[in-house]
């Protein structure tokens, strides 16, 4: 018999027809929830994506180099994933975004000694 984890959690969760202006789409969502913006081609799915003041991560599935390698670099997050979920990185490389998301030093990677250090300039005179 499987025992029950004690505790208090949030089932997955899919909104569907959304739109941008939408709170679900306004604000960052931490949990299991995604919700879904339907646009026309791939020019409004990049503005959509970008038409945020957030900008953890971000990620396209696509079958196309021209629109994975456009995505790559226009894309306005911290990380950006083709073909691979948006969460979950690798601890060697920095963690971080953009705009009001994690903004500033990363918390991981070579990067982590930065985030974790406090800088501190101390004068003494002599004598």
């Amino acid at each position: 018999m499987r025992r029950q984890t004690e505790g208090y959690f949030l089932s997955p969760a899919l909104i569907t027809e959304t739109h941008p202006g939408m709170r679900i789409n306004c604000e960052e969502v931490f949990g299991p929830v995604a919700s879904v913006i339907r646009v026309r081609d791939y020019d409004e799915a990049l503005h959509v994506a970008n038409d945020t003041p957030f900008g953890l991560s971000a990620g396209i599935c696509t079958q196309s180099l021209k629109y994975a390698s456009d995505f790559k670099r226009k894309a306005q997050a911290g990380m950006v994933m083709v073909n691979l979920p948006t969460a979950g990185v690798d601890y060697h490389v920095p963690f971080g975004g953009r705009k009001q998301s994690s903004y500033g030093s990363r918390e991981q990677g070579s990067l982590a000694a930065e985030f974790f250090t406090t800088v501190k300039t101390a004068y003494t005179a002599s004598g």
